[in-house]
C-alpha cells in the first residue's frame, strides 16, 4: 500500500477511536474502504466538479466519488467539496452504524459493512483479513480529542479538510508550490524536531520542519531555512506582508501576547467554499500535517513572510544563532515543544 493509502486507513482508526466505536465497527468501515476504493480519494469524470478537488485518481462507478464511493446523485446535497473530503465520507460510515444502534456491534463485519453500502451481496468478506491487519498496525494510535462532526468539518488543530480545493489564481507559483510541497504530506504524524529539507525525520515534521522542507523544494534548494520559527520570520529572504495583504503560499507565524518570539509557524493556503481562511501546517504531538481555520488562533499576533525563489539563500539550515549573527537576541534557549 502507498503512503496515501495508509493515511486513509489510519484515518478511518483514528475517527473511529475518537468516536468510541468497537473494533468491529471499525474493521467494517476499513473492509469497506478497502472494498469500494482500495483506500482511494477517487474522482470521477461523470462528476465533472469532482475533478477540482484533491485525489487519488479517478473512477468510474457511475457518479461514486470518494473512499466509500458515494454517488452524488443521492448524496450530494451537502455540496461536492464534502463529498470529496474523506474525513467526511468516513464520519458518513460511523453515523450510519451510529444510526443503527447496538445492533451495529452484534453484526459482523463484514454484514455491518453491507448494510451500509448496499453492495453487492457477500462484497466485503474477502477484505476483512487486510482490514483486520490495518486495525491491528493502527490500534495504538492516540486519535487525540474527538474534533471531527458528520459534516466532516475539522475542529481547531486537528482533522483534515482535504477536500477544500486552493484557488489557483490566488497563490502565486512560487506560493502553490510552497502549498503542493507541504500538502503531500497531510496527515503524517507530528514529531518534536522532525522534519529537514529531505522529508520527515523519526516519522514526522514539526511546524518548523513542515516550513523549512516546502519552502526550500518551492525554491528549487536555494532557500534553506533555520529550524526555529523565529529565526524563519526573521530570515534575510522574508518579505514583511500586511497581514491583509496574504497570498496562499505565504507563511504565517504565531505569537502569544506578552512574548518576544514566535511559537508556531504554518502556510496559509487560502479560502474553502464557506470563505474561511486555511492554514496548512504541523500542529502538536498526537496531531498530524492538516488543514486548520486561522481563527483557531484569533487573539495571538500574526506575522506575514513571503518568500522567493530567487531570494539570497542566506545561512546554511541548521546553523545555530550567535549573538553575532542575531545581535537582538542572546543565545536561545532550549526550546519548547510548541515552539518548533
Amino acid at each position: 500500500m502507498s503512503e496515501a493509502q495508509l493515511r486513509l486507513a489510519r484515518d478511518g482508526v483514528a475517527i473511529g477511536k475518537q468516536r468510541r466505536m468497537p473494533e468491529s465497527v471499525i474493521v467494517a468501515e476499513l473492509a469497506a474502504q478497502a472494498t469500494e476504493s482500495s483506500f482511494r480519494n477517487l474522482a470521477n469524470p461523470s462528476v465533472p466538479e469532482s475533478l477540482s478537488y484533491a485525489n487519488d485518481g479517478l473512477g468510474h462507478d457511475h457518479d461514486s466519488v470518494g473512499p466509500h464511493q458515494l454517488r452524488a446523485s443521492i448524496w450530494g446535497s451537502v455540496g461536492i467539496a464534502a463529498l470529496m473530503d474523506p474525513v467526511y465520507q468516513i464520519n458518513w460510515f460511523y453515523d450510519h452504524a451510529d444510526e443503527l444502534g447496538s445492533a451495529a456491534e452484534r453484526m459482523a463485519p463484514a454484514d455491518l459493512a453491507q448494510a451500509i453500502e448496499r453492495s453487492a451481496p457477500n462484497a466485503y468478506a474477502g477484505q476483512l483479513p487486510l482490514a483486520r491487519h490495518l486495525y491491528a498496525l493502527f490500534a495504538d494510535i492516540d486519535p487525540g480529542p474527538a474534533a471531527q462532526t458528520s459534516t466532516g468539518v475539522a475542529g481547531p488543530g486537528c482533522g483534515s479538510v482535504s477536500g477544500t480545493p486552493l484557488t489557483p489564481a490566488e497563490a502565486s507559483g512560487f506560493g502553490r508550490a510552497v502549498i503542493e510541497h507541504a500538502a503531500r504530506w497531510i496527515g503524517t504524524p507530528y514529531v518534536w524536531g522532525g522534519g529537514d529539507t529531505s522529508g520527515p525525520t523519526s516519522g514526522g515534521f514539526d511546524c518548523s520542519g513542515l516550513t523549512l522542507y516546502a519552502v526550500h523544494h518551492a525554491s528549487g534548494g536555494r532557500i534553506r531555512l533555520p529550524h526555529y520559527t523565529q529565526a524563519q520570520q526573521d530570515h534575510s529572504t522574508a518579505q514583511v506582508v500586511p497581514p491583509a495583504q496574504r497570498q496562499p503560499g505565504d507563511l504565517i507565524f504565531f505569537t502569544t501576547a506578552g512574548s518576544a518570539d514566535s511559537h508556531h509557524v504554518g502556510i496559509y493556503y487560502g479560502r474553502d467554499e464557506q470563505g474561511r481562511d486555511l492554514l496548512l501546517h504541523a500542529p502538536q504531538s498526537g496531531q498530524t500535517v492538516t488543514l486548520t481555520p486561522l481563527s483557531a488562533w484569533e487573539g495571538e499576533r500574526m506575522d506575514v513572510r513571503r518568500y522567493a525563489a530567487g531570494a539570497d539563500p542566506g545561512p546554511p539550515a541548521g546553523q545555530l544563532l550567535t549573538p553575532a549573527a542575531h545581535p537582538q537576541r542572546e543565545l536561545l534557549p532550549e526550546v519548547s515543544e510548541d515552539t518548533l
